[in-house]
């Protein structure tokens, strides 16, 4: 792949024909923004809780869909707009589900060890909420604003960040995969609904102190 310029434009040259820069450039940033700021960030940690415990396949498309669709509405907004947006209700609703579903899951958590075979249904309806309720709003969406709006490029914003999204969801459903195997589902239960209690209380303080 060659770099080149041609009236004023940097363009690459590959096997697939000319890419100007204004296409790959907002790809690249929008992918590689995705993995350093999602890796180990609370929507991964949600993939990793569902995947030590139920189907990874229904968790892997709930959770990349459900991410996928909180990039689509960033990028419409990244259009229409080109600024983010008042998200301080969404937050605190968010919140006070995850906390909700956190306490169901302590309270209710010798039923819970045993549930490991419920309805790939079910398992990628909750892994797609849940996981929009973690995004909605997030950093990751308002960085998809941005790139949106600043490049003017909404397909490579769009792209780049699906792709990043599938990284990070892939990477998530292996750890909790291996989890799953070793370790007893008691303890993931339970650290499970800790969790969740914990991104609830995250996104609350987000909501009321948001970053920038």
């Amino acid at each position: 792949m060659n770099q080149t310029r041609q009236s004023g434009t940097f363009i690459y040259e590959s096997n697939f024909g000319v890419m100007p820069m204004d296409v790959v450039l907002p790809f690249l940033l929008a992918f590689g923004f995705i993995i350093l700021l999602e890796l180990g960030d609370k929507t991964q940690l949600i993939t990793i809780s569902f995947a030590s415990r139920y189907s990874k396949k229904m968790v892997f498309l709930g959770g990349w869909l459900g991410m996928g669709l909180v990039t689509v509405i960033g990028v419409v907004i990244g259009i229409l707009l080109g600024a983010a947006f008042d998200d301080f209700w969404i937050k605190i609703i968010a919140s006070v589900i995850f906390i909700v579903f956190g306490v169901w899951t302590l309270v209710k958590r010798e039923e819970e060890e045993v549930k490991k075979d419920i309805p790939d249904k079910k398992v990628f309806s909750h892994t797609f909420i849940f996981l929009v309720l973690a995004e909605l709003g997030d950093k990751t969406q308002v960085m998809v604003i941005w790139l949106t709006a600043h490049y003017e490029a909404p397909l490579s914003v769009l792209f780049g960040a699906l792709l990043g999204f599938a990284v990070v969801v892939a990477i998530g459903v292996l750890i909790g995969k291996e989890i799953g195997k070793r370790v007893d589902a008691k303890w993931i239960v339970l650290v499970s609904g800790i969790l969740f209690i914990v991104i609830g209380i995250i996104v609350a303080i987000e909501a009321f102190f948001p970053f920038g």
